[in-house]
């Protein structure tokens, strides 16, 4: 895979999109308008219908950048094991970044959750309790990718 971010615009192949992870959180955007009938909010994309955010171009996006920051934080947390957090444990690094991560608010809350479950599985370290699925129906309970 190329290192160049793909935008949710750009069309994408069928092999880009199933490179996709299935523990990978999908957002779940329930709307409707109101009006005498009931209508509900789609997207289309090539001739299906997808809740706004979740047509395979917006999900590939979403998991390129995450699987990108996912590498990032791989090699940051293991120079913050052999340096200035050698004293804390691989399940301290983990929480610790994943509080961080998600103030930055980069991501959802179970995307980021799924970052430290995947930083966790590359560097084959346990994964933070905080960093595992609370059951919701946009987050998954898979440690690995």
């Amino acid at each position: 895979m190329d290192n160049k971010p793909h935008l949710a615009s750009e069309p994408i192949c069928e092999e880009q999109y199933a490179q996709v992870p299935a523990d990978f959180p999908r957002p779940v955007h329930l709307s409707a308008v109101s009006g005498a009938q009931p209508k509900l909010l789609m997207t289309e994309y090539k001739g299906r219908f997808y809740s706004p955010g979740c047509t395979p171009p917006e999900i590939f996006a979403k998991w390129d950048m995450c699987e990108d920051l996912a590498r990032q934080m791989s090699a940051k947390s293991l120079e913050s094991k052999a340096g200035k957090r050698s004293h804390m444990s691989e399940l301290e690094i983990l929480d610790q970044y994943l509080a961080r991560l998600i103030a930055t608010r980069w991501t959802s809350e179970d995307e980021a959750r799924w970052v430290i479950r995947r930083v966790a599985a590359m560097l084959d370290w346990p994964v933070p309790p905080t960093a595992e699925g609370h059951g919701g129906p946009d987050s998954s309970l898979s440690a690995k990718a």
